[in-house]
């Protein structure tokens, strides 16, 4: 129970709000957690759940299976990732967030949808949480229109750029524990 909450803890910081303190504990559920001592990392699996309420900051995460290495300050989801955040809905096939970057990069089925009416779906994502951007890359379908690119800030619901032609990055997620 101790791992979990070092996990909860550690997650929530990458996620929301670094520095702050949590009002509440969060609630983690999993079918299955473990060490991996092999690899240095949290495991969790089978229906993984983790709601926080951080000062009125309300947030859900799930996902199949997440892997966390506090040390390295990385965690690896996979399996219907899906995080929900009072009127935003952001799920992919699979993320990988690292501390040190401050991001989350996501593949795989790209869904970001909110309630002021804007859904955008991509191949790939960049998201970094310190300046609340999204970097949306691949094909990227916006307003009936597809895009190679489009980067959006979240907190001011504005679309930033929009480019039909883009080279963009290649997205990868190392293994874990790398």
């Amino acid at each position: 129970m101790r791992a979990l909450k070092i996990f909860a803890l550690t997650l929530m910081m990458i996620l929301l709000a670094q520095g702050r303190t949590f009002a509440e504990a969060p609630d983690i559920s999993a079918g299955e957690t473990y060490f991996d001592i092999f690899k240095g990392v949290y495991v969790l699996k089978n229906n993984v759940k983790v709601t926080i309420n951080n000062h009125g900051f309300k947030a859900k995460i799930t996902a199949d299976e997440a892997q966390v290495s506090v040390i390295n300050q990385k965690c690896w989801t996979q399996g219907n990732v899906k995080f929900e955040q009072e009127d935003i809905i952001f799920s992919c096939d699979r993320a990988y967030l690292e501390w040190a970057t401050r991001t989350v990069n996501v593949v795989g089925n790209v869904n970001f949808e909110n309630k002021k009416g804007v859904a955008i779906t991509s191949d790939t994502a960049v998201f970094n949480w310190e300046e609340k951007i999204v970097d949306f890359y691949g094909k990227v379908t916006y307003n009936g229109q597809e895009y190679q690119h489009i980067k959006y800030n979240v907190v001011e619901n504005e679309i930033l750029e929009q480019d039909e032609t883009f080279d963009a990055p290649e997205i990868n997620i190392p293994e874990v524990a790398q």
